[in-house]
């Protein structure tokens, strides 16, 4: 049912698309004051350029590829490349920033083509119908929408800035370069001893004897995950896993091969016993800390690839890991930076339980105002 003083009009009876051109020749990765204009492909910006091809507000549509029907507002001057669409013409009735929404609403990505490589073309997208309020009501919602931007924009920065700032701070505290205070409040002393990382590591090599014995975890780059989550194909987290490595909450694991030469260590914070496949040792500390040795282990998995062997795909095995040889303090040292690392991820965590809990209540929002289940007042707005 169409809302009151809502329009029903067909896409492309108010707008004109096209599509962009080539990169720019002389495209660079940094923004400079000789190439200040962004580059845009199919969704975000590349690159910089002294060209641009629009100079006006637009909508930016993805084209072609992994963000084929991504849909985006752009307000600056800019180039557009042949990854996308935009809109060239739009009727004084529509808002810019509002038809971009609209159609973010929509979902462009289910107008994609069946097979091949995901492409979308003007044909479907002129064929759509939607609903539009007067125009001063486009700009109401547009202005209270624009507020939950903000707010997600901003905790998306200091998401960004808290990183950052652990990032600085493992550099100093997992060094020794900066030393902390002990529980009589005096600063630790005393170099830090080398020691082989087989002094610290337990191996844990206790095996599923039957199949399903406990839940079925993955080690990706974002954790660990359920694998029923983690793949859709469904062949995969049900074939057989008699076998597979056990691991105990808190024990933490890594992905021996790696194609990048990068290797990620996770830790098991579920509450449950789970199981993974062999390609995973799992391992622990029992004279050390967890939370310091996990901190130590990714800041410095870049290194570990020296130890690898393989070409292709790198390869590094539990004993080769054991035998790195590294500077590191005390348990007692090693627990207090670990505190003071935990307070960083838990700053980091809660920004993003609220960006999570911002970018929901959005999508409430555009599903009340977008479709005229809640109306607004625009007594005072401006068309």
């Amino acid at each position: 049912m169409v809302p009151s003083g809502w329009d029903v009009k067909k896409i492309g009876d108010v707008i004109q698309l096209s599509s962009g051109d080539t990169k720019p020749s002389d495209l660079q990765i940094n923004k400079t004051e000789l190439q200040p204009f962004p580059v845009y492909g199919g969704n975000n910006v590349m690159g910089y350029s002294s060209q641009n091809n629009s100079d006006k507000p637009i909508v930016l549509i993805g084209r072609v590829g992994e963000y084929c029907g991504i849909t985006r507002y752009i307000d600056e001057p800019c180039w557009i490349t042949d990854n996308a669409l935009f809109t060239k013409k739009i009727d004084v009735s529509i808002n810019t920033e509002y038809l971009s929404l609209s159609l973010k609403y929509y979902d462009l990505s289910r107008l994609r083509n069946k097979g091949g490589q995901p492409l979308i073309s003007q044909k479907p997208i002129y064929a759509l119908k939607i609903s539009f309020p007067p125009l001063a009501e486009q700009f109401k919602i547009t202005a209270i929408l624009s507020t939950w931007d903000k707010a997600i924009s901003t905790t998306e920065q200091l998401i960004a800035n808290s990183k950052q700032q652990k990032k600085a701070l493992m550099q100093q505290l997992l060094t020794g370069k900066k030393r902390l205070l002990d529980e009589k409040g005096e600063r630790f002393r005393g170099e830090w001893q080398i020691y082989e990382l087989g002094d610290w590591i337990r191996e844990y090599s206790e095996n599923s004897v039957i199949n399903e014995q406990y839940e079925v975890l993955t080690s990706s780059r974002g954790g660990l995950v359920k694998q029923s989550e983690y793949f859709t194909d469904s062949r995969i987290s049900q074939r057989d896993n008699i076998g597979f490595n056990i691991i105990p909450p808190g024990y933490i694991t890594f992905r021996s091969r790696s194609d990048d030469g990068q290797f990620f260590f996770n830790r098991n914070e579920f509450s449950f016993t789970g199981i993974i496949s062999t390609y995973y040792p799992v391992l622990h500390f029992p004279d050390g800390d967890s939370t310091f040795f996990l901190n130590y282990l990714n800041r410095s998995s870049s290194a570990f690839a020296g130890y690898s062997v393989g070409t292709s795909q790198k390869v590094l095995s539990l004993n080769a890991l054991k035998s790195i040889k590294a500077r590191l303090p005390k348990k007692e040292e090693q627990q207090k930076i670990a505190s003071v690392l935990t307070a960083a991820d838990q700053e980091i965590e809660a920004l993003q339980n609220k960006l999570e809990a911002l970018k929901q209540e959005k999508k409430a929002l555009m599903q009340q105002l977008l479709t005229g289940k809640r109306r607004v007042k625009v007594d005072e707005v401006a068309a």
